[in-house]
């Protein structure tokens, strides 16, 4: 009992000595410094993911009557690497999250994963541009296989300890949300950079000059995070078994709805981010640069709803913002389905411009308030647990949410390759953008069963 009074006459100090430190300490706000360069991260996670599933169809599977390139493999090969890319990387997201909450070094439970990875995922980005030979082989499909599954591992070696570190900066959730629209904003910066930066580079120079461009700004983003401090970053790493874990994050009751209608308005943006180049390049007859453009297009408009949502989420909740984007984004792939021949006084070029920029308000949606949903979900774990499991959250969402990802470029290859993906015969077009449809309204659906705000 003497201890507890002298617990009692040292806590005022205790006290004094965190008020004027400038970190984010619990449950103060970040500072400004801290949400660009947590949000910096996202810029690596745009630029390689966002341009690689962008870019990598017309790399392996150019229009054939493109006298620039050649098709380097089959529809069914293509898809085929791509799943197994993306099994691998669903494979990796538990694992990676279930290590980084049980892991407990001087530098933290996430910082080393990120510190390990970034070069890695920088040299996987150069390589998976260069396959082997320059014609249609199997070797082609192989090395895509190869080298998009150790890509996959390195990105999620890098982004899983990364999406952990946002509950551990601040329990506040309006920051979380501030920060999460920070990475928002740099996700749209990093993925216009890579749509018109990356097809200019792409048109006047190759895919190889353009990787080796964008590997440096990948490596120095992805290790901008690492400046930034994580108050909660001392909790007891887990005990819990891998097994337990990932049951027992299953059984979140918030958890498999929200994930649900992830994995599902995911994989409708892939489908129609594989098949749009193709589509503009045909129906509009514009080079790599061009179409570049129409795809910022959604991107650009998203960026200047991005720093409202904030705001909106504090007034409608995040659930109910994002069920609408989703039906919103569904909507918009109507007129795309029929883009060329929309009744407006626009060519093909500028039709896909109007489109891409009609759907820009629910991309800003699906980019800023997803991972403060988790945040939200592992608040609620560690109360029936009693132990803060950040990562494997993200891992698990992860593995769902990824070999989605992976589903739906291929579903963009399938489709394209069995209806059509030529001037004379454009049926996968149309399949793709009412896929695309069909699956943001499922999400909608299935996000009604989320219980949280």
């Amino acid at each position: 009992m003497k201890d507890s009074g002298s617990d009692q006459h040292q806590a005022p100090p205790e006290r004094s000595e965190q008020a004027p430190c400038p970190g984010p300490a619990v449950p103060g706000r970040v500072s400004l410094k801290h949400k660009l360069l947590y949000g910096m991260g996202y810029l690596s996670v745009a630029l390689t993911t966002d341009m690689t599933l962008t870019w990598l169809l017309k790399r392996y599977r150019p229009d054939p009557a493109d006298p620039n390139w050649n098709v380097l493999v089959t529809a069914g090969a293509f898809a085929a690497a791509l799943v197994v890319g993306r099994i691998m990387d669903a494979v990796a997201d538990p694992l990676v999250g279930f290590w980084s909450d049980r892991v407990q070094t001087r530098w933290g439970r996430r910082k080393p994963f990120i510190f390990i990875g970034a070069p890695l995922l920088a040299v996987m980005f150069v390589l998976i541009w260069i396959p082997p030979t320059a014609t249609e082989s199997l070797l082609n499909g192989i090395y895509l296989a190869v080298t998009a599954s150790v890509f996959f591992f390195c990105f999620t070696l890098v982004v899983c300890p990364y999406l952990a570190m946002l509950p551990e900066i601040t329990p506040d959730p309006a920051e979380r949300v501030r920060l999460t629209t920070c990475q928002g904003g740099f996700n749209i910066l990093g993925a216009v950079g890579g749509m018109l930066i990356a097809g200019y580079l792409i048109d006047h120079y190759g895919y190889l000059r353009m990787a080796l461009y964008f590997a440096p700004v990948v490596l120095l983003c992805s290790w901008a995070p690492l400046l930034v401090p994580t108050p909660a970053e001392g909790a007891t790493p887990s005990d819990l078994a891998l097994s337990r874990a990932v049951l027992t994050t299953l059984r979140n009751p918030l958890f498999v709805p929200y994930v649900a209608s992830q994995v599902l308005f995911w994989m409708a943006l892939r489908i129609i981010m594989g098949a749009l180049p193709k589509l503009v390049e045909v129906r509009a007859q514009v080079a790599e640069t061009e179409q570049g453009i129409v795809m910022a297009a959604g991107l650009l408009v998203a960026a200047l709803f991005v720093p409202f949502i904030p705001g909106f989420a504090s007034r409608l909740g995040k659930k109910r913002i994002l069920s609408g984007a989703m039906l919103y984004f569904g909507a918009v792939m109507i007129p795309l389905a029929f883009l060329g021949s929309l009744p407006v006084p626009l060519g093909p070029f500028g039709q896909a411009i109007l489109v891409m920029a009609l759907a820009g308000p629910a991309i800003a949606a699906l980019f800023t308030l997803p991972n403060a949903m988790v945040a939200d979900i592992v608040d609620r774990d560690e109360e029936e647990t009693g132990q803060r499991r950040e990562a494997i959250y993200f891992g698990v969402q992860g593995l769902i949410v990824k070999a989605g990802l992976g589903l739906g470029i291929g579903i963009a290859a399938m489709e394209l390759g069995y209806f059509g993906e030529t001037a004379a015969q454009q049926g996968g077009f149309t399949a793709c953008a009412l896929t695309a449809m069909a699956l943001s309204w499922l999400a909608a659906l299935a996000l009604t069963k989320y219980r949280g705000n």
